[in-house]
């Protein structure tokens, strides 16, 4: 894993000559990430990344001298270096994947089309986001990434015109001091065939949070387990945000309707990690239909600033009450902010959301950003 404090280094490849000007401009305005050089063809790219020693190439799949890929045969095996790949949509196919990934690419970017120079700050978020992913790694497992790729190929090929989302509704619990216990009293009552996903950050150190996803899976009817990069939202799934992490969602190759798993490395409004703050505001700025804010036990006042995003897009926002909470720290600010719609105790929480998730009513879309 990359040293939390440095950037992330960056080749651009591409043969043209605006391309990568334009890329590398829109790179080197982001915090955190480095250009490192660019490169031309197959050949420059191989001799700048002996040279440089990049953390990631972002690379033309189109780019000179690497026909058959023969570029990044040469890379795998004498210099082996994370890649990001630019396609075309009419390029993408599960066996390219295949191909790609066992060579060294570790994330697919579908190109802007339509014009004779993309306008790749369509897609500014999606690139930024992919090449600091890359830092947040913390083991590269080639089958994962292989398996996360083919999936999103498979969602962009079948949802070409009319994206059909994998789920409309989610819920974003938060918790501190006294969280893992209110976490197995809420999870092991879910209905085990809910119509929505559940995400949820307790502030945990690195470790602690798998053995809690098994802990509560072996309580509950639904899938529990730890959040990974590129993990798809799908109903009846409930993702526990890495201790120590913060986890955020992010569309699924730019499509705006079909959400998966990334991290951040935002300075969220506390210190705590995993933010509540940044998850929530994750899920109050997309276009999920439906989102249901939960802000239960605990220290502080992570949440808050979350909760409130949720509800100025017009979701709805709970809190745990008083009396059920072990330390009514992060329950009182976010009730206190005046954003909450009912104050519940522990007990009533599991079937509230039951309910919530069976409803079919639809929420709007804030333009606020994290």
């Amino acid at each position: 894993m990359l040293e939390s404090t440095s950037d992330v280094n960056v080749l651009i490849a591409d043969q043209s000559s605006h391309t990568r000007l334009v890329l590398e401009a829109m790179l080197s305005e982001e915090k955190g990430i480095s250009v490192a050089g660019l490169a031309a063809d197959g050949d420059e790219l191989l001799r700048k990344i002996k040279d440089n020693r990049p953390h990631v190439a972002l690379v033309n799949y189109d780019l000179p001298k690497n026909n058959r890929l023969f570029t990044f045969k040469r890379i795998f095996s004498e210099a082996p270096t994370p890649i990001i790949l630019l396609v075309n949509k009419e390029q993408l196919s599960l066996k390219l994947i295949q191909e790609v990934t066992a060579l060294g690419v570790f994330a697919i970017i579908l190109k802007p089309d339509g014009k004779r120079y993309p306008d790749y700050r369509s897609i500014a978020g999606e690139l930024v986001s992919k090449v600091k992913a890359v830092k947040q790694t913390i083991n590269w497992d080639v089958q994962q990434m292989l398996d996360s790729l083919e999936q999103e190929v498979e969602t962009a090929r079948t949802n070409k015109l009319e994206p059909k989302p994998e789920v409309e509704t989610v819920i974003v619990i938060g918790a501190s001091t006294g969280g893992t216990k209110a976490l197995e009293n809420i999870i092991s009552n879910l209905s085990a065939d809910i119509k929505a996903t559940v995400l949820v950050a307790v502030h945990l150190p690195a470790g602690f949070t798998k053995s809690l996803a098994a802990r509560l899976q072996s309580l509950s009817g639904c899938t529990v387990v730890e959040g990974r990069h590129g993990m798809q939202l799908k109903p009846g799934k409930v993702i526990i945000s890495p201790g120590g992490r913060n986890m955020v969602i992010q569309p699924v190759m730019n499509h705006k309707v079909n959400y998966k798993i990334s991290f951040s490395d935002e300075l969220a409004y506390t210190y705590d990690r995993p933010s509540v703050d940044l998850l929530m505001q994750s899920v109050a700025n997309s276009s999920v239909k439906k989102v249901l804010g939960i802000i239960l036990t605990g220290m502080g006042k992570d949440g808050t600033v979350g909760a409130s995003t949720i509800h100025k897009r017009g979701g709805m926002v709970i809190a745990q009450d008083e009396a059920t909470s072990a330390i009514f720290g992060m329950a009182k600010s976010v009730i206190d902010s005046g954003v909450t719609h009912h104050v519940l105790p522990l007990s009533e929480i599991p079937q509230f959301i039951n309910s919530y998730a069976e409803q079919n009513n639809t929420v709007g879309v804030t333009s606020d950003t994290i």
